[in-house]
């Protein structure tokens, strides 16, 4: 693939591209920059969509200088602009697999809401676009020039201010009542939801990152962090770096199709019904490795493997730990029960075993991280409203045995199933990976995993579906991870 775009390339790419999709690309990477000017030059360009535009050299000079070009990659991915990435050298799969761009919730360099707005967009025809228009005229007095494009609409109530994409800079919340009343009362309701939806992740994200950052801005090891420049060696007295040049391994064990053991001696071992196929667990998988090998660590991916295999692919991950790494992360995504997860061949295998096989005396001193998205029972948690939530702190390990520096995650507390969209994947797998690469540079694992608890803890499914995730740990000391930073 080719290493990045080059200032040359971009009349090439911007005229490679039909004015529908260089309206989009363009919403995407002004929309929050300069709304005003954009809509002048695309009100403008609309008149002759077939003239030549230079409007991607003004947007550079607006951005960062180190990380315009993986912003417009990710633009052009979400966009669906496969030919144009094919010309210029770029694998449009590989791109697909690292951005994610038919998820909403996830983003890496475009701006979360105009990435959730231009989605919106290719929800919305002609038909659809000329009844918000004369409802905003008509009820909200709100004027709307005649756009052909919905994207332009949406500049015009940016530049307006009668929509907000929020900022953290400036401690601005995402405010998008006015498409959310529009469409319910235009009995679209689907498009009401999902504005509802591209405003509230904004918020909460930003609410708990605000937060956050407001409990640790003081504290002395976050100075520490920012003041020191860290080897891979390096290990500051009351935490784990994880450094990107020795992270270590991570094995993530994929489970999506299954089969019924037939050797009689395991069949007491069989659920009582056959294990479905796990659809939306490729949405995790490529989630976990695309933010884990940006972490540094060296990846060992297998799928629908044996119970017994589980534990030797286990047993193979720990034998590959250097002295030089940091840690060894696990990953296990499959069906499972109380403290089991199943193999393929739909024995289940205890995760205590895994744990185990994990607490060798070579990792002795290093982090163990083990993540399960399984089930652990069958029941279904039901949302209830109550006056305030409260836990009990355990005690802290003192020993410094091998199971020291342990921290298991589950999707679900024991005794109830675990939730997993086919589309999007499981709500604990992907608010995982969206909290550790939103939160990772100021914040230690245990507070990102309380946001990640709070976050899962706080959806709800059609049926007022619930569940939260657990977590217990050993660690003795915060784990950090290398910042991640734009190439």
């Amino acid at each position: 693939m080719s290493s990045a775009i080059c200032s040359e390339d971009l009349d090439f790419i911007e005229n490679e591209l039909n004015f529908d999709d260089k309206v989009s690309l363009l919403f995407l990477l002004y929309g929050h920059r300069n709304p005003k000017y954009l809509l002048q030059v695309l009100s403008i360009a609309s008149e002759t969509p077939k003239e030549e535009t230079h409007i991607l050299f003004d947007w550079t000079s607006c951005v960062d200088q180190d990380g315009w070009q993986s912003e417009l990659l990710e633009a052009l991915v979400i966009i669906q602009a496969n030919l144009c990435l094919l010309k210029c050298g770029f694998d449009d799969t590989e791109l697909n697999e690292r951005f994610l761009p038919h998820l909403a919730e996830l983003n890496c360099f475009v701006n979360p809401v105009l990435k959730g707005l231009y989605l919106l967009c290719e929800k919305i025809d002609d038909n659809i676009a000329a009844k918000f228009s004369n409802y905003l005229k008509q009820s909200h007095s709100v004027p709307i020039g005649e756009y052909k494009y919905f994207e332009i609409v949406l500049l015009d109530l940016l530049c307006q201010r009668s929509i907000k994409l929020g900022s953290s800079m400036t401690g601005e919340e995402c405010d998008l009542l006015v498409l959310i009343a529009a469409f319910k009362s235009l009995e679209l309701y689907e498009l009401s939801d999902y504005c509802k939806a591209i405003s509230n992740n904004f918020n909460t994200d930003f609410i708990l990152t605000r937060n956050q950052a407001d409990n640790i801005k003081d504290t002395k090891l976050l100075k520490q962090v920012s003041k020191i420049e860290l080897t891979p060696q390096d290990e500051l007295k009351d935490a784990y770096y994880i450094s990107k040049q020795n992270a270590g391994i991570i094995l993530v064990i994929n489970q999506f199709t299954f089969y019924r053991e037939t050797n009689l001696e395991l069949a007491d071992l069989l659920p009582l019904k056959p294990l479905g196929n796990r659809r939306g667990t490729e949405v995790d998988k490529l989630a976990i490795l695309n933010l884990f090998t940006a972490f540094g660590y060296d990846s060992i991916f297998v799928e629908n493997i044996t119970h017994v295999e589980i534990l030797k692919h286990v047993e193979n991950a720990v034998r590959k730990i250097k002295s030089s790494h940091c840690s060894l992360v696990v990953c296990l995504l499959s069906h499972g029960q109380e403290g089991k997860v199943y193999g393929s061949n739909s024995i289940p295998v205890s995760v205590k075993a895994i744990e185990k096989a994990m607490a060798a005396e070579k990792l002795t001193g290093k982090p163990k991280l083990l993540f399960v998205q399984a089930c652990q029972g069958s029941d279904l948690q039901t949302a209830v409203e109550i006056s305030q939530l409260e836990h009990d702190g355990s005690s802290v390990e003192k020993t410094a045995s091998v199971f020291v520096d342990f921290l298991v995650a589950w999707s679900t507390v024991p005794g109830f199933a675990s939730i997993r969209h086919v589309e999007k994947g499981s709500w604990f797998i992907q608010e995982l990976c969206l909290k550790l690469r939103q939160l990772h540079a100021n914040n230690h694992l245990m507070d990102i995993l309380t946001a990640v608890i709070n976050d899962v803890s706080s959806k709800r499914g059609y049926g007022n579906e619930c569940m939260v995730p657990i977590i217990y740990s050993t660690l003795r000391k915060k784990v950090y991870f290398e910042a991640l930073k734009l190439k």
